[in-house]
């Protein structure tokens, strides 16, 4: 029960635009992460720049980051000297290394990346996510039973609470429409970026000539509003009653029929 007065308190704000759309992540027109942290990229001149100025000390984890990502670049040139050496096995181990480097590498740019986008007040906050099936009739209404359900274990592997709001599947297994209400450490902020429309190209299960098809579906990724003490000081209020007139039953002109509260600050009723 209370998750569904959440999700419907989450709809209205986000219908009065209270919540706002999460910011979205790095585009398809963004550089590659070798453009990005190449020798003159813009990454790796901003990041040499506020380490020259002092202004990563207030950021430590991007501090530690981009220290470490620069000594794993620095081992990596120095492994790669040993792919000359005339021994084939120093050969083959350098190989390893180097690619077990190059993934650190990798992941420790995306880290610093993740670092580097600024975190929102919502980042802690449970979520509500809605599926529903787009273009491509029961082919995208399958498509949306397959998110929905991948959504659900990846809920599972993160430890979060879910819990299925509404669901109404299609006639052969698929889904029209999905909520669900997601808890857990940081829910919205690893599931904001998920909001959007997602395509699938391939050949359906309905289609009995092999032609590939394209289907469509969209997900949205509300921040749970938090639980408030609301104060509303008597003072603020003013009670007006109404009742009816005219000839009539012994209650008319006796009973207050009609009562409106008004609260004075913001005129609301």
């Amino acid at each position: 029960m209370r998750s569904r007065l959440l999700w419907g308190a989450a709809r209205c704000l986000w219908a009065l635009g209270a919540t706002g759309p999460a910011r979205r992540p790095l585009s398809c027109d963004t550089p590659p992460l070798e453009e990005l942290f190449a020798r003159d990229g813009s990454l790796r001149t901003f990041l040499e720049r506020q380490a020259g100025s002092g202004a990563l000390v207030s950021r430590p984890q991007l501090a530690s980051a981009a220290k470490l990502l620069s000594e794993k670049e620095g081992e990596l040139r120095e492994i790669e000297h040993l792919l000359r050496d005339e021994n084939e096995d120093l050969q083959k181990l350098a190989e390893n290394e180097i690619a077990l480097c190059q993934k650190e590498i990798t992941q420790l740019k995306q880290q610093i990346i993740l670092l580097l986008v600024p975190s929102e007040e919502t980042d802690e906050n449970d979520l509500i996510l809605e599926v529903t099936a787009g273009v491509g009739g029961q082919e995208a209404m399958l498509f949306t039973s397959e998110i929905f359900d991948m959504y659900q274990q990846y809920a599972a592997f993160k430890r979060w609470h879910f819990e299925t709001l509404e669901y109404f599947p299609s006639e052969i297994g698929g889904l029209r429409h999905a909520t669900a209400s997601i808890g857990g450490s940081e829910a919205y902020k690893h599931m904001k970026f998920e909001g959007g429309v997602h395509r699938v190209q391939r050949v359906p299960k309905t289609e009995k000539q092999g032609r590939i098809h394209t289907s469509t579906m969209t997900v949205a990724i509300l921040p749970q509003p938090t639980e408030i003490n609301l104060v509303i000081n008597p003072k603020d209020l003013r009670t007006d009653t109404k009742r009816a007139s005219g000839a009539g039953g012994q209650h008319v002109n006796t009973t207050d029929s009609a009562v409106r509260i008004v609260h004075l600050p913001t005129d609301w009723n």
